[in-house]
């Protein structure tokens, strides 16, 4: 898509700003060697983040001030176009399934929640069934478009193991979670978070601003609430509060995508 000439030099400011020391392009789950550092880096550490930016020698305090700017990189131009693209993913996903599976039409709350089978033969509502296709739509639509514009600076559903007693989070590889979805180690995943769509620094531990894309099954003129975990006890942290305290956020940092209506914290 065009996004006019403005938006293609934000990109370019982006890339430099947030990529300037990323070095060879690699997938965004991969853990990155202290070794891979450049030259560049090394005269100018304040331009680099990330597991590439930690220098033998500089201080710890150092380094968070690093972390700290590369958070502000964000600015509400550049986040501007993020978004933009955002929604335009979410608005093509919602028409291209509809059009697909529902002939184009708006379900009925009736027929939201109707059952159906999902590819593993379970029995879902259909609300369900068409929001988990239109996610698929929507990250494959967002995966293409970032790859050229933000190389290296994004993740599509990263999954973090976040332990509240200590207040740490860790992040999971991908073959990891691929293990862990097989029945037998399934329940190895509760508790763990994964948010739709994240951009980084470069390390997917230092997380800028997080989106979740959220698809509701008929027309509504509100945004769908956040979610609580599943099974959790009424009043329990949402996905909300829970991506606030496991990647150090604030509530403007975690945002909902919604077709229609836009981008809500």
């Amino acid at each position: 898509m065009g996004l006019g000439r403005r938006t293609d030099w934000l990109w370019v400011l982006l890339g430099m700003g947030l990529g300037g020391c990323a070095g060879p392009r690699q997938h965004t789950y991969a853990q990155q060697s202290f070794d891979s550092v450049t030259n560049t880096c090394r005269t100018q550490p304040a331009l680099c983040v990330g597991a590439e930016s930690v220098l033998p020698g500089v201080r710890a305090a150092e380094v968070a001030v690093v972390v700290a700017g590369a958070r502000a990189m964000l600015d509400e131009d550049k986040k501007r176009s993020v978004e933009f693209v955002l929604k335009e993913c979410a608005e093509q996903a919602r028409s291209k399934v509809l059009l697909r599976y529902h002939e184009g039409k708006i379900p009925t709350p009736e027929q939201c929640k109707e059952q159906v089978r999902n590819a593993k033969g379970e029995a879902v509502s259909r609300a369900i069934w068409l929001g988990n296709q239109m996610h698929a739509v929507a990250l494959e639509c967002v995966e293409q478009k970032f790859e050229s514009m933000m190389p290296g600076r994004f993740s599509i559903e990263p999954t973090y193991r976040f332990d509240r007693r200590t207040g740490t989070s860790t992040l999971l590889g991908k073959e990891e979670v691929q293990l862990l979805k097989q029945p037998r180690f399934r329940h190895e995943l509760k508790g763990t978070l994964t948010p739709d769509f994240v951009i980084h620094t470069g390390d997917p531990l230092q997380v800028i601003v997080v989106y979740d894309f959220k698809f509701p099954c008929t027309n509504t003129d509100r945004p769908p609430p956040w979610r609580e975990p599943e099974g959790a006890p009424r009043g329990s942290p949402t996905q909300k509060d829970l991506y606030m305290e496991a990647l150090q956020l604030d509530s403007s940092q975690v945002l909902r995508v919604v077709p229609r209506l836009g981008i809500f914290e």
